[in-house]
């Protein structure tokens, strides 16, 4: 018998993405380094993969071995070349994950000189599109957003009496906004924008969770798996519950004994979503790496490049942005638009280049629901994003060029904003501006 027939099957697996019933059949490191007692063991219970993701990036799981069914193994790999192949892919690949081919390549050409996506238009790009105006959408996204972060309040409130999560709850929280986002992604954009503004402004996860879930829809992700990213996106922050409120609201800079405590955030939310059934791995990677950088500057394990797993990245991504975006005791929120020009200016070191690209391409250079200046001194905000032109939104003018508040907002696609004699475009965003720039709310023109 050839010796490979008898030789174990073992798969390298992320210990994020571990499960309970595997079997542990050799480490990323010695085993007399680690804690275990034995060379090889089944992953009993919340401890085991607690002490596992603790002292190794990676382990072999032996499938022939364990309780877990080899299909679930086999499933637990296979996502993580799927998820890992879309991200290492060039970013003109990714900008629509659902394409291949010549579709693909035929989409890339023709938008080079299809300015206006008139052809465009009508080629497969994505697996989700808009399937409803903004106008239209917009009550159910704002009903979808309260109703998330009411849950989320209350189940904080009450988390010192129960001791546990309740999983039910995070997906009637989490479900709602996903099936929004899913049908117009703009109005949620746009949503999340203007309760920033708002003085008792709802939990600020919220907003990772819409712009998680934004991004896994734009990379084509299954429903399941944008799901999942929303579901941790929400829960980012969780551990900041246990954390002294005169830190966390604390004005001016922290002391280094302050900044060790913060981070403590990451340890206590995994230990309060590990007791929560029916979580799966991927929302623990998106806890536990959300604060990892690319370049290794990050912490709590200081991992880089692709040793930070695939929905780790999207998660410290989109906190980040969402940070930005959001006033804080120490710093005032950016305006969406300086805080895309910043991520891009952090693309290759704290965050995966392509990862930033797909981001920016997702919400927009100018995303929904910002205040933006045109060449022709006009004040638009804007309310939809071209999917082939990412840099001429869809926009509602609300000026005229001396800054005069319209009395009727009137609709303007740059896409098709072009002179009548052919000689360039009439109108073009030269800026963006702060939300309540020119005494302008964005939220008096929503839906």
């Amino acid at each position: 018998m050839p010796e490979s027939a008898v030789q174990p099957k073992r798969l390298k697996i992320e210990t994020a993405n571990l499960q309970c019933g595997m079997y542990v059949a050799q480490l990323d490191r010695p085993w007399l380094e680690t804690p275990f007692l034995f060379k090889g063991f089944e992953i009993r219970d919340a401890k085991d993969l607690q002490q596992l993701r603790q002292f190794c990036k990676h382990v072999y799981v032996d499938i022939s071995q364990g309780s877990l069914p080899e299909k679930e193994v086999l499933g637990a790999r296979g996502k993580e070349r799927q998820y890992a192949s879309v991200l290492a892919a060039p970013a003109t690949r990714l900008e629509h994950a659902a394409p291949a081919g010549f579709a693909r390549r035929l989409v890339d050409v023709l938008a080079r000189f299809d300015r206006n996506g008139v052809i465009t238009q009508f080629l497969p790009a994505s697996r989700y599109r808009n399937a409803v105006p903004t106008h239209q959408e917009a009550p159910r996204a704002a009903e979808a957003y309260d109703n998330a972060a009411r849950i989320l309040n209350a189940m904080l409130e009450q988390f010192p009496q129960v001791k546990k999560l309740d999983a039910g709850a995070l997906h009637q929280a989490v479900n709602p906004l996903v099936d929004s986002i899913l049908r117009n992604q703009d109005a949620m954009a746009w949503l999340v924008c203007l309760r920033k503004r708002e003085v008792h402004s709802p939990l600020r996860q919220v907003g990772s969770a819409v712009w998680a879930a934004i991004l896994g829809r734009h990379l084509g992700f299954e429903r399941s798996a944008v799901e999942t990213l929303a579901m941790g996106g929400l829960l980012l922050d969780l551990g900041n519950a246990r954390i002294p409120q005169s830190i966390i609201l604390k004005q001016g800079p922290l002391e280094e004994v302050e900044q060790k405590i913060i981070r403590k955030h990451v340890a206590l939310g995994l230990e309060m979503v590990r007791t929560a059934p029916g979580l799966n791995a991927d929302v623990l990677a998106m806890l536990q790496h959300h604060h990892e950088r690319h370049d290794g500057s990050g912490y709590p394990q200081g991992l880089s490049g692709a040793d930070i797993p695939v929905f780790g990245r999207i998660a410290g991504l989109v906190d980040c942005f969402d940070a930005m975006t959001t006033k804080r005791p120490y710093a005032p929120a950016k305006s969406a638009y300086d805080a895309v020009r910043e991520l891009n200016s952090l693309s290759g070191t704290l965050f995966q280049k392509e990862l930033v690209e797909q981001f920016v391409q997702a919400i927009g250079m100018f995303p929904t629901g910002s205040l933006v200046e045109l060449n022709t001194a006009e004040i638009a905000v804007v309310t939809g994003q071209n999917r082939v032109q990412r840099l001429r939104p869809t926009l509602s003018l609300l000026t005229s060029p001396d800054k005069t508040p319209l009395m009727t907002p009137k609709q303007l696609d740059l896409r098709s904003a072009r002179s009548r004699r052919g000689e360039g475009d009439s109108h073009w965003i030269i800026r963006g501006l702060d939300p309540g720039a020119f005494g302008l709310d964005p939220k008096d023109f929503f839906g």
